[in-house]
């Protein structure tokens, strides 16, 4: 997801098979599209450390909301 342009962006994270995909897709984190659209993080640039940080809180945060 770094890459300013991906290898099969918006095909490479599937949708089960282990919790951090579900939650991907759950926080629309899955592709750039999605990042683009729900957390303003343009496509078609290198994603910084800042921007990692991010998306991985979100996807923390989102798992322990589940966890029994």
């Amino acid at each position: 997801m770094a890459p300013a342009l991906p290898l099969n962006d918006g095909k490479q994270t599937p949708m089960r098979g282990h919790p951090v995909f579900v939650a991907q897709h759950a926080t629309a984190t899955c592709c750039r599209t999605c990042l683009a659209k729900w957390h303003g993080i343009g496509a078609g640039q290198w994603l910084g450390a800042q921007e990692q940080g991010y998306i991985v809180a979100v996807i923390k945060h989102w798992l322990r909301d589940r966890q029994p």
